[in-house]
């Protein structure tokens, strides 16, 4: 019941709320520019932007998540 709960409160919950819809669009736009959760570009992206050479692969493979 939002009405029993004090102000400290109601920020909180709507804080919590607010950081979970920000991770949830962190998530979309990175699964859409082909990053991994770290912001790394998965191994499909690499290949797909045809830089998949052995030194940029070793290194991402280092990087990801």
């Amino acid at each position: 019941d939002v009405k029993a709960k004090t102000t400290e409160e109601k920020m909180k919950v709507l804080r919590a709320y607010r950081e979970e819809q920000y991770q949830k669009l962190c998530d979309a736009v990175y699964k859409r520019r082909g990053w991994d959760s770290n912001g790394v570009h998965t191994l499909e992206t690499i290949k797909k932007l045809k830089i998949d050479c052995p030194e940029v692969v070793e290194l991402v493979k280092k990087y990801q998540s």
